[in-house]
């Protein structure tokens, strides 16, 4: 995702707020500005109107309206249609001889009597003018707040300088955050500043680093001191063990109960060894990197499971593509598709089968198994057994997890026409 400056996107909101508000602003302002000057208008009219009446039409005869029409072009007597109201304000068009064209008017029919007949008194205003301005005061008003929108934008490039420069400690010390490595145990030194809010977070910085820091080394601490103490009276339990088999006064039932021991030292030496990865890959204690094909490791991880797969009746079937490179710790992408393939095997049926497919940035491990899907939310726990009736630590698919989530690799499951599968895009 493409991140943007806190400046710019606040502009960009207040630009596009501000075109919104001018799309619905400046009609409403033309039809309030149109109904105003039709409002006022019809004012004029009606006071123009009963001015000529009063004035002009009092004395007047019906044998010389014609005569009045003929000096009145703005004003007309007609003959009554029999309208209702005494005044109809309405709008119409008429021929403009200066204009050469039919021009839009605003109209108002009055009645009135002249001697003993009714009759209608026609007063027009042409609203061509009128439209004229309402267009133009609504064309200077829209261009005079694009130029104030404007006027707000250019100026901001300034701010952003003046806004760059007060928030330079900030960026500072976010950049110092972002070089800092946890594994090279130096606090970074923040660049002093004048402004208390910068300073402050400076100091909380400083102390969460500072906190951090001794948290991992005392982690780091016992997985070394756990790693030397527990495989060492492991390694005396077993050996005690292998001398204990070694003696032939031993009874059937004794043996037996040796063996058995013996199967839990063992799974508690590998226990230990997957719980001490765990520890690393959390730690990042595996900074070295390098170009690996993954077809290789695959193989490679195959030739060790061959026999287990065989002595199970199970086919395993490839489909990889030789090219397929990724950069990661040699040790770290071994213990993934390893688990993952140990997984494949130890959780199938007899006579079942395993297809394994790489192609390009896609690793994709299936296999049949007696138990339907399984809980995704559960799957890549840490000591999370699906089935209960494989032994294991419940540690496999959890390093699994981890490896890829310090890689950045993307892993996934589903279950689909009975067949288990889990895939891996570095």
């Amino acid at each position: 995702m493409k991140r943007k400056k806190l400046l710019n996107k606040t502009l960009r909101y207040y630009l596009f707020s501000g075109g919104l508000m001018a799309l619905v602003a400046i009609p409403l302002y033309y039809l309030g500005y149109n109904i105003y000057y039709i409002q006022e208008t019809d004012e004029f009219l009606l006071e123009q109107s009963n001015n000529i009446y009063l004035k002009s039409l009092e004395t007047l005869t019906e044998n010389k309206i014609h005569v009045w029409n003929k000096y009145n072009h703005e004003a007309e007597i007609l003959p009554d249609n029999g309208q209702k109201e005494e005044n109809v304000f309405v709008t119409r068009k008429f021929y403009d001889s200066h204009e050469d064209e039919e021009v839009e008017c605003r109209v108002l029919y009055s009645k009135i009597k002249i001697e003993d007949g009714n009759y209608l008194l026609m007063n027009r205003l042409s609203m061509l003018e009128a439209k004229k301005i309402i267009r133009s005061g609504t064309a200077l008003h829209l261009a005079f707040f694009f130029l104030l929108l404007l006027g707000f934008t250019f100026p901001s490039r300034l701010v952003y300088k003046v806004y760059k420069k007060l928030w330079k400690p900030f960026y500072q010390t976010l950049s110092d955050v972002e070089r800092f490595n946890i594994r090279s145990s130096e606090i970074p030194v923040f660049h002093p500043t004048d402004i208390q809010e910068f300073e402050q977070l400076n100091r909380a910085v400083e102390n969460l680093i500072s906190n951090s820091l001794q948290a991992y080394k005392i982690q780091k601490e016992f997985t070394e001191n756990a790693s030397h103490e527990m495989q060492t009276p492991l390694a005396v339990f077993r050996s005690k063990l292998d001398i204990l088999l070694q003696q032939k006064d031993l009874t059937g039932e004794q043996s037996q109960i040796i063996q058995s021991l013996y199967e839990v030292v063992s799974r508690l030496v590998h226990m230990n060894k997957n719980l001490l990865l765990l520890a690393k890959i959390d730690n990042m204690q595996f900074p070295d990197t390098q170009s690996l094909n993954v077809a290789e490791i695959v193989n490679e991880s195959l030739s060790f499971l061959s026999e287990q797969a065989e002595a199970n009746h199970i086919e395993i079937q490839t489909d990889i593509n030789e090219n397929s490179i990724v950069q990661a710790n040699k040790t770290l992408l071994e213990s993934l598709v390893n688990n993952l393939l140990v997984n494949a095997v130890k959780h199938n049926i007899l006579c079942g089968k395993i297809h394994i497919s790489l192609w390009k940035s896609k690793l994709s491990i299936s296999n049949t198994g007696n138990v339907a899907g399984l809980n995704e939310n559960m799957l890549f726990r840490r000591f999370s057994r699906m089935n209960e009736k494989v032994k294991g630590s419940g540690l496999g698919l959890a390093i699994a997890r981890q490896i890829c989530l310090l890689y950045g690799w993307e892993i996934g499951y589903e279950y689909e026409n009975g067949r288990h599968r889990f895939e891996v895009n570095f």
